[in-house]
């Protein structure tokens, strides 16, 4: 009786472990590469037109919306304020399965 306790505590732990591991799992991870089509200094706003989706790791989904306008809004960030139209920029969207989505600019080049 001992070992088909342990059996089963073994067997609920790991059943917890990937529980916990799927919840932190994103639903969708995807690098978005575009141009910087303008910059609004006067009211801290930038533009832009993103051409490019795919997956950000091996194995990851990446679930955006193609027929949709996609607008975002991220804290301040002085690389993207100063970057002059043309830009090329880079940034990771990750989405988890209560939709709350998170944005990070990975690179900038001009």
């Amino acid at each position: 009786m001992k070992i088909l306790t342990n059996g089963v505590a073994v067997f609920l732990s790991s059943l917890l472990v990937c529980a916990v591991a799927k919840a932190e799992t994103p639903v969708s991870d995807c690098l978005l590469t575009g141009t910087v089509k303008q910059s609004a200094a006067d009211e801290n706003k930038v533009y832009v037109a993103f051409r490019s989706a795919r997956p950000a790791e091996p194995g990851a989904k990446c679930k955006m919306p193609r027929k949709d306008k996609l607008q975002f809004k991220v804290p301040a960030d002085s690389r993207i304020n100063a970057a002059p139209p043309g830009s090329k920029v880079e940034y990771r969207y990750s989405e988890d399965r209560e939709q709350e989505g998170s944005w990070e600019l990975r690179s900038i080049s001009s």
